[in-house]
């Protein structure tokens, strides 16, 4: 039987739309998330929440090996949808200061900006080789440090406690070398810098690497970078740093004998204003109604709980995790407060 070209045009429509309901999730809107690097405490709290959120019904994807100070200004241009972040990036932007003091629109774009919440993420580690003779922040002059990634947060962390520290600027006292991260990895391993500067959590297999074929320690900040006046209260004052110890034999081929004092920090899992409410709600009711799985994941995400979702944030929750939080009974901060719920 020949058919007609109405019958013909029937027939493509039915076809496409038991198409469309039979397989939903090809409709369904994929959502953006920018993190660090694998390995990292970044890159696996985001996997561990779109986790979470595909059970919900929200669909993240991840976009790996990105810079958090570029996701967190990507985000409030409306460019992303979830990111991780450091609150002092907040702050910053606001301010239009540090690492966003170029961007004219920095202002203007952290008015989007959104949180979820903040958890305890690791700690700063200035690691060197056994052999390198290096002790101290002293015995950085003349040397090749890896800083970390371009325009990226670390990277000015990572300058002002070396000069606090020791006084040292980069270009002028030693070499600063800025790599993505896994080039930096790389290269300490083909032993083409002399230290290793990267924040990352306690216990990280990427540390514990260098302790399998190598001896290393870790260089302790030293006493006067933690006295008031010192310039490192830049970040000290900031409530997502914090002053924390490494315990020797913490890492299989670490050689110190002393516990060694590093800058710890908070990160924050974010999204941005225009991302719809009951996405941002369904997705962080279900994380933390599974926050016991969550916390087997990894060692550190034992430490997020109730008391430290909030402990890092300084500025507001997105309407949607907002609106969880009330219903659950969390104790939320008044700078927590979204303006959508004022």
């Amino acid at each position: 039987m020949k058919l007609s070209i109405p019958q013909i045009l029937r027939s493509t429509l039915m076809a496409a739309a038991i198409t469309f309901f039979a397989y939903p999730s090809m409709a369904q809107k994929i959502y953006k998330a920018d993190v660090g690097s694998p390995g990292g405490s970044s890159h696996s709290m985001m996997v561990t929440y779109a986790k979470m959120a595909k059970r919900a019904g929200v669909e993240i994807q991840i976009n790996s090996g990105k810079t958090l100070t570029v996701s967190t200004y990507q985000a409030g241009k409306g460019k992303i949808d979830f990111y991780t972040g450091v609150p002092f990036f907040y702050k910053a932007m606001k301010k239009k200061i540090a690492m966003y003091k170029k961007k004219k629109d920095a202002p203007e774009v952290a008015k989007k900006i959104r949180y979820i919440f903040s958890y305890p993420a690791g700690l700063t580690h200035f690691l060197v080789y056994e052999n390198s003779g290096i002790r101290s922040f002293k015995d950085f002059k003349g040397k090749k440090i890896f800083l970390g990634p371009p325009a990226g947060g670390a990277t000015y962390e990572a300058k002002v406690q070396i000069k606090v520290g020791s006084g040292y600027q980069a270009g002028k006292d030693y070499q600063g070398v800025i790599l993505n991260w896994g080039e930096g990895i790389q290269a300490m391993k083909d032993k083409k810098i002399d230290v290793l500067v990267r924040p990352i959590q306690l216990g990280s297999a990427l540390i514990e690497q260098f302790g399998l074929t190598n001896k290393f320690r870790l260089i302790s900040l030293p006493e006067k970078a933690l006295k008031k006046g010192s310039g490192l209260e830049e970040f000290l004052n900031e409530p997502d740093y914090m002053l924390t110890t490494v315990q020797p034999n913490s890492y299989k081929g670490q050689m110190n004998t002393k516990p060694v004092v590093q800058l710890g920090y908070y990160l924050f899992i974010g999204t941005q204003s225009m991302i719809p409410q009951d996405v941002v709600y369904k997705a962080t009711k279900k994380f933390w109604e599974n926050i016991k799985e969550v916390q087997a994941t990894a060692k550190y995400m034992e430490e997020l709980n109730r008391k430290t979702a909030f402990a890092a944030v300084n500025g507001p929750l997105h309407i949607g995790a907002y609106k969880y939080y009330k219903e659950a009974g969390f104790d939320i901060p008044a700078i927590a407060i979204p303006p959508e719920a004022k």
